[in-house]
């Protein structure tokens, strides 16, 4: 069973690629306005913190059902937005995979057009700016998982 959290900027192809590999188990934040607007995309920045959640709750009872794929399609601009996910798939024992689009090779302008939620060009370059390219702990955790094996336990690597 796997979890793949799918990043990039808006426009970059994230939800297409989520779809692909999920199907129907393909999950992101703006599913909660699409939700609020009763079918319309209605984005509310202030009531993000509930899109979140709302998505990690679909996940969580995903993998409760042993869902053997399952996508989240969201910006993850920054590592600390990948943990909680992360942690689910430690304590439900999935198998975690991060597909990283960033740009899809892609002008902000290009992107602008592409993106199916109308986010403004200025969005876009602010989401850039602080993008993380790189993943620190993600990236230690792998090195951890070839070393020991990809069964390994917290046990298994602390003794």
């Amino acid at each position: 069973m796997r979890l793949i959290l799918i990043r990039g900027l808006p426009g970059s192809g994230k939800t297409t690629l989520g779809k692909k590999w999920a199907g129907k188990h393909c999950y992101a934040a703006d599913d909660f306005f699409y939700l609020l607007g009763n079918g319309q995309y209605n984005f509310d920045p202030t009531r993000l913190p509930e899109a979140h959640e709302y998505c990690q709750t679909l996940v969580l009872r995903d993998m409760a059902l042993e869902v053997p794929v399952i996508s989240v399609a969201n910006t993850f601009t920054q590592e600390w937005e990948l943990q909680s996910y992360a942690i689910m798939c430690i304590t439900q024992n999935y198998k975690l995979e991060i597909v990283d689009l960033y740009d899809a090779g892609l002008s902000d302008e290009q992107l602008a057009d592409r993106n199916t939620h109308d986010v403004p060009i200025e969005s876009i370059r602010r989401m850039r700016d602080r993008y993380e390219r790189k993943l620190t702990s993600f990236d230690q955790l792998q090195k951890l998982k070839e070393e020991y094996g990809e069964d390994a336990t917290a046990a298994d690597i602390m003794s």
